[in-house]
């Protein structure tokens, strides 16, 4: 891995996050990009995303999103939404009944340790993420994620 990680547009993240929930490993996802063809894409959530950017990003510079796909990311500016949507598709967690949200924090998130650190290392920096409580048992974190535009 590079010393920073690849940085990516958090709709380019949002579209390698919803290919990995619909079960597409990281090797499959790159032999989709290398073959040009979007149409394996359309079977997540029925059509539901445009993969063009992913393609576009791919034929830009294929190492570049090869070794983000392969060996993590960070998000260049993420959003309230983006938040959401990652935890989400990468946890299976939802508002209300996994954790709470509001208009600048989201609290009440248990996740791994190795979870917590990709968070860390994924988000932009206009997010912090805050350890509120460790679980021994479970081996987990209860964390906030705040703004900190």
């Amino acid at each position: 891995m590079s010393i920073s990680p690849i940085k990516l547009s958090q709709r380019e993240a949002m579209l390698l996050e919803a290919a990995r929930a619909h079960g597409f490993v990281d090797e499959e996802i790159i032999h989709k990009l290398r073959g040009g063809n979007p149409e394996p894409f359309l079977e997540i959530e029925e059509g539901k995303y445009d993969f063009s950017p992913l393609f576009a990003l791919y034929e830009e510079n294929r190492e570049r999103l090869e070794e983000a796909i392969r060996e993590g990311y960070a998000i260049k500016y993420t959003t309230f939404n983006g938040i959401k949507f990652i935890l989400n598709k990468r946890y299976n967690l939802v508002p209300s009944r996994d954790y709470e949200a509001e208009e600048t924090e989201f609290s009440g998130i248990r996740l791994a340790e190795k979870d917590v650190a990709w968070l860390r290392s994924t988000l932009s920096g206009n997010w912090r993420i805050v350890e509120m409580e460790r679980l021994p048992k479970s081996g987990e974190s209860v964390i906030r994620i705040e703004w900190n535009g």
